[in-house]
């Protein structure tokens, strides 16, 4: 962190704790990206829900194949 910039109170990091500047993409003590710098919508851009998505529907479509066989 620069000696100029000062870390907005109550702004740290995560993982660390270290004080980070509330501009900083990373923390300069460990590297974490900061949710901040991702953006407000972490969930939404990542493939989490598509993945959760695909996942339960091989789900719906193993039951199938298991209730038909029966």
């Amino acid at each position: 962190m620069s000696a100029s910039a000062e870390p907005l109170s109550g702004s740290h990091c995560t993982v660390c704790g270290e004080p980070v500047e509330s501009d900083a993409k990373r923390c300069p003590e460990c590297g974490l990206s900061l949710p901040a710098a991702r953006g407000s919508q972490v969930l939404g851009r990542s493939g989490l829900w598509l993945l959760g998505g695909v996942m339960l529907a091989v789900y719906a479509v193993v039951l199938l194949i298991v209730a038909a066989a029966r």
